[in-house]
């Protein structure tokens, strides 16, 4: 072990400590972009809502999943968000794993009335590993770790560099207890910061054997559910986190190692809400165009590679770099170019699609705005 203290070998651990006056904007700006969330999912229709939730809980499982280097299939993480809200899905991509995950997302989200208790954290840790196993290893699934030295390491089998190492065992229910009670408890006046703090203290204690990040996150979940709950129906905390993997890991192990001021923590972990709240805004964006833009269209006769092509440039907009192309088009389609030009062609004809520049092969198409004459 290094010789400097882990954060919890503090002689007041958990007691945590942060400077509210450099943390006062980002809390600012978080909670006025939440409040403005909430209005504009009070505007929204009950279609809108279920569209935006089923797009940002899927990318929220399939993100955190990510995060610890596992990756779900979209179809099956899909077809069980789409299973436990009521709607119709196929069900032949249900799978254990994903479904798993699904559940404990909607529980922490939809149960936040409800107290977290062990209990309740031991059945999300069986959802996430219904066969038993992490990969090909056995683990105490529903069940705190054991005794083995709970270390976060990376590097080559004989080389590892030690970044982490977690409570022993032998006070391993007396910290779940005391973080327990105090995400229970009506102790911070900030449920922001409080937020952050119910992250970092879930990881530094590492209670399970595996899925500890999934579970810290869905954890986190639970806590800003309790007074963001439309935030946390609209924006993926987790998706952002992944976009910035090694700066999550970064500053977890600066925490982990740099004394119990968190204020470099709970800065980071402010930044990336609020980078999750504007992407949920723009997604609603993309969400309510489309509904749109259909209900404009549902006399138009389209085959069904151009349903295609145009729900996907509706579900990405200005962000489809370079435009649609006759390439493009064909290679999304499985078509010929042939097919894809006069496809191209019909769509503009349809008033769907306009031509934004170049000629011949260099043609690029982009789609009519709802706004702009042709529709």
């Amino acid at each position: 072990m290094q010789t400097n203290h882990w954060i919890w070998q503090h002689r007041n651990w958990p007691v945590f400590s942060y400077d509210a006056s450099v943390l006062l904007t980002d809390v600012g700006t978080v909670s006025r972009l939440a409040g403005r969330l909430d209005t504009i999912y009070r505007t929204m229709n009950n279609e809108e809502q279920m569209t935006v939730q089923e797009q940002v809980l899927a990318d929220d499982a399939i993100e955190t999943s990510a995060i610890e280097g596992e990756i779900l299939h979209r179809s099956s993480v899909r077809a069980s968000i789409r299973r436990r809200l009521g709607l119709p899905g196929e069900s032949a991509a249900w799978d254990a794993q994903a479904d798993g995950l699904v559940s404990v997302l909607l529980d922490a989200r939809n149960k936040q009335h409800l107290p977290l208790t062990e209990e309740r954290l031991c059945s999300w840790h069986a959802a996430l590993f219904p066969s038993g196993y992490s990969g090909m290893t056995k683990i105490r699934v529903g069940h705190y770790r054991g005794e083995e030295e709970m270390q976060i390491v990376s590097g080559p089998c004989g080389r590892e560099t030690v970044h982490y190492i977690a409570p022993p065992k032998k006070i391993l229910s007396k910290e779940m207890d005391q973080f327990l009670c105090w995400v229970n408890s009506n102790n911070e006046p900030e449920p922001l910061i409080k937020a952050g703090i119910t992250h970092l203290w879930f990881i530094m204690i590492h209670p399970f054997d595996d899925g500890n990040g999934r579970i810290g996150r869905a954890v986190t979940d639970y806590q800003l559910a309790g007074n963001y709950p439309a935030v946390m129906q609209l924006a993926s905390f987790s998706k952002h986190i992944s976009m910035d993997r090694k700066g999550y890991y970064r500053i977890l192990e600066t925490a982990g190692k740099d004394g119990l001021d968190i204020t470099g923590w709970l800065q980071w972990f402010l930044q990336t809400l609020k980078a999750a709240i504007n992407e949920s805004e723009w997604v609603i964006e993309r969400v309510v165009l489309k509904a749109a833009f259909w209900q404009h269209h549902k006399n138009t006769p389209l085959n069904a590679r151009q349903h295609k092509v145009v729900n996907r440039l509706l579900n990405t907009g200005e962000r489809f770099a370079g435009g649609m192309t006759t390439r493009k088009y064909a290679g999304m389609t499985k078509c010929s170019k042939v097919t894809a030009s006069r496809d191209l062609r019909d769509l503009v004809e349809k008033h769907i699609l306009q031509q934004c520049s170049g000629k011949g092969r260099s043609t690029r198409y982009e789609l009519c705005q709802i706004k702009d004459s042709c529709i």
